[in-house]
């Protein structure tokens, strides 16, 4: 079964499928890093006390750190 969550529901260890934005307005930073529709994302660890996620990404296996807020607007299909 697939579920649509944003990515800042994602545990550390958990992988996902990006599909999509919640928002119109996307910060053009995650768009230009290639956090795009079809990518799939890890969640490598997260900040304490609800703080950023340090995620891996792509098929190069790239890693940022996205603020909640960010990744609130990155919606994820789990499965």
């Amino acid at each position: 079964m697939l579920t649509n969550k944003s990515l800042s529901f994602l545990k550390p260890t958990q992988e996902a499928k990006v599909i999509g934005f919640s928002e119109d307005d996307i910060p053009t930073k995650i768009l230009e890093m290639g956090i795009v529709p079809g990518v799939f994302v890890k969640v490598k660890r997260q900040a304490p006390w609800n703080g950023p996620l340090f995620i891996e990404y792509g098929k190069e296996k790239s890693t940022i750190m996205l603020r909640k807020e960010e990744a609130d607007c990155i919606l994820i299909e789990m499965q």
